[in-house]
């Protein structure tokens, strides 16, 4: 997902239209529309207070990763886009307890499986 897809998705979930957005940082909602379609990069004043609305961080709107540490051997790195898959299969108890028995083959199962219902999947 691109920065202006993640700005776009940040608008909506505040429930601002282009123009409401654009009148609170004092700009053009043609502004707006560039950003939203990585055509133009904010000002750094601009998308600071662009931030503060949206209530998001740029680590978000940039698809930055999150370093999760399980101790001071063990890190993983996720990006909100992960998290949003392991919460959806964290929400189907009984997918969750099958991958959980063996991760590796399991996956392996459904990625073969899927390559025969959707072709185009590459592993």
């Amino acid at each position: 997902m691109l920065a202006g897809q993640r700005l776009r998705e940040a608008r909506k979930n505040a429930n601002l239209t282009q123009v409401e957005l654009a009148n609170m940082l004092g700009i053009k909602a043609a502004e707006i529309s560039q950003y939203e379609s990585d055509k133009r990069t904010p000002r750094w004043p601009v998308f600071r207070k662009m931030l503060d609305i949206l209530d998001i961080t740029a680590d978000e709107v940039l698809g930055r990763e999150i370093t999760v540490h399980d101790d001071e051997e063990y890190k993983v790195r996720l990006s909100k886009e992960d998290l949003k898959i392991l919460s959806s299969i964290k929400d189907n108890p009984k997918l969750y307890k099958i991958l959980l028995k063996d991760p590796e083959r399991n996956i392996h199962l459904i990625n073969t499986n899927l390559k025969k219902l959707i072709p185009e999947i590459d592993s």
